[in-house]
C-alpha cells in the first residue's frame, strides 16, 4: 500500500527545474509509483467486476497479464529507497528523529484518518440497517493507531478499512527508521537492515495467536530493506553501466510478469501470504527494477511522462480512495441491471479511469492542501521555518 510521494518540479517539461541536490526523487521513480498504484486499482477493479458478473449469473475471467498484487511489494521497495534518499540531509543530525517522524505523520495520518472515519460512518449506517457487522472499540482504536488487529476474529489481520494493512507495515518501518536516523547514514541503514533480518528470523517462532508480533515479523518486511539498499547505493555514488541497467531491468520485469511461483494468481478473494515466496518473486525483482531505473544517469525528461508523474504524485490518494469508485460501480450494477451487460473489460477500464480522476482531484484540492496546512501550523507552533517542511510527497504508499 505511503506511501507514499516526493515530486520533481515538472513545470519545465524539457528537464527537471530543480538541482539534483534539491530534487526529492528521480522522475523514473514517480513513474514506477504511478504504475504500482494503477496495478492495485486494476487488480481490485477486476475482482469487483468478477463479483458483479458472478452475482448476475455471468462470468468474467480476470487478466493475469501482470501480477497485480506485486504492486504492494513495489510500493514497499520504493518506500525503503525514498526514506534513505530523501533523508540524506537528516542522517547524523540531532533533531533528525523528530523532523523525520513529524514529516511521516503529517504525510500519512490525516488522509488515512479521514478515510477511516468516513468508512466507519458508512459501516455504521449499514450495520443499523441490518447489514455488515460493526467492529469493536478495540479494533477501531487499533486501526487509528496503525496496530495490527484481528478485527473480526477470522484471523485476517486487517484494520477496519482493510487497505490500511500496508500502512501498518509502513508505520512500523518508519518507527524503526526514526530510531536510527540520527546516526550516520551507512550505520543507520546497516542497523535497520539487521533489525529487519532479526525480526524475520524471530518470526519463524512466533505463533499466529500473537497477532501484532506475528504480523510485524513476516518476510515482506525485507522489501523495505531491499529498497534501502538501492537508496544507499544511489546516495553513495554506486552507478551501473547502461547495458547492465537494461539487462537488469529486462530480467526483473520478466520475473515480475512471469510470477514463476504462481504467488499472485490465486482464486477470487484469495489473500496473498506475506512470506518468502512473495519476497523472492516480487520484492527482489522490484528492487532490481528500481536499481536499473536509478543507479545511473537520470533519463532525459520527456513531456509524455508528465501524466504518469502526476499519477505518481497522487498515488496515496489513488490507493486509499479507489474503493469509492468500486462501491459506486457495485451500487450501479444493483440499481441498473443493464450495467452488468457491459463487457467486463469496459467496466474495469471505467473504474480505473474514475479512480485516477478522483485521486488527482483529491491530491490537488484535499490531500496536498491539508498536509501543507498541518505542516504550517506545526511549524508556527514550534517557530520553525515553514520551508523546512514543504508539501513534498516522500512516501511510497
Amino acid at each position: 500500500m505511503n506511501n507514499h510521494h516526493a515530486v520533481s518540479d515538472h513545470r519545465h517539461a524539457a528537464r527537471p527545474a530543480v538541482s539534483p541536490d534539491r530534487r526529492a526523487v528521480l522522475w523514473p521513480v514517480q513513474v514506477m509509483r504511478a504504475t504500482a498504484a494503477t496495478m492495485v486499482v486494476i487488480g481490485h477493479s477486476q475482482s469487483a467486476v468478477a463479483w458483479i458478473k458472478q452475482s448476475a449469473g455471468q462470468s468474467f475471467v480476470r487478466s493475469t497479464m501482470l501480477p497485480w498484487g506485486a504492486s504492494v511489494d513495489l510500493f514497499f521497495v520504493i518506500s525503503g529507497f525514498i526514506m534513505v534518499y530523501a533523508s540524506r540531509h537528516l542522517f547524523g543530525q540531532p533533531r533528525a528523529p523528530i523532523d523525520f517522524l513529524k514529516r511521516r505523520l503529517i504525510r500519512i495520518v490525516p488522509l488515512y484518518w479521514v478515510v477511516t472515519t468516513v468508512f466507519l460512518a458508512l459501516l455504521l449506517a449499514a450495520t443499523l440497517k441490518g447489514g455488515d457487522r460493526f467492529p469493536s472499540g478495540a479494533a477501531i482504536v487499533a486501526s487509528y493507531a496503525f496496530l495490527p488487529f484481528d478485527t473480526y476474529g477470522d484471523r485476517q489481520i486487517f484494520p477496519v478499512f482493510d487497505l490500511g494493512w500496508t500502512l501498518n507495515y509502513e508505520m512500523f518501518f518508519y518507527a524503526l527508521f526514526t530510531l536510527a536516523v540520527s546516526l550516520p547514514r551507512r550505520r543507520a541503514v546497516a542497523i535497520i537492515a539487521a533489525v529487519l533480518l532479526l525480526l524475520v528470523a524471530l518470526g519463524t517462532a512466533v505463533p499466529e495467536t500473537q497477532v501484532a508480533l506475528h504480523f510485524w515479523t513476516r518476510p515482506i518486511l525485507l522489501d523495505f530493506g531491499l529498497g534501502m539498499a538501492v537508496g544507499l547505493g544511489l546516495s553513495e555514488g554506486v552507478r551501473l553501466s547502461g547495458r547492465m541497467r537494461i539487462a537488469l531491468g529486462c530480467v526483473a520485469t520478466a520475473l515480475l510478469v512471469l510470477d514463476p511461483a504462481n504467488v499472485f494468481n490465486g482464486a477470487l478473494g484469495t489473500t496473498v501470504a506475506n512470506d518468502w515466496p512473495r519476497v523472492l518473486v516480487a520484492g527482489v525483482p522490484a528492487a532490481a527494477l528500481l536499481a536499473a531505473a536509478t543507479l545511473g544517469p537520470e533519463p532525459r525528461f520527456s513531456p509524455w511522462v508528465v501524466p504518469l508523474t502526476r499519477v505518481g504524485d497522487a498515488s496515496y490518494s489513488l490507493y486509499l480512495l479507489h474503493p469509492v469508485t468500486l462501491i459506486v460501480l457495485g451500487k450501479l450494477a444493483q440499481k441498473l441491471p443493464s450495467v452488468t451487460l457491459f463487457p467486463g473489460g469496459a467496466l474495469v477500464a471505467a473504474a480505473v479511469i474514475a479512480a485516477v480522476a478522483l485521486a488527482l482531484a483529491s491530491f490537488r484540492w484535499g490531500e496536498r492542501p491539508m498536509t501543507a496546512w498541518i505542516a504550517r501550523r506545526l511549524d508556527k507552533k514550534h517557530r520553525r521555518p515553514a520551508q523546512e517542511y514543504p508539501p513534498s510527497q516522500e512516501t511510497a504508499t
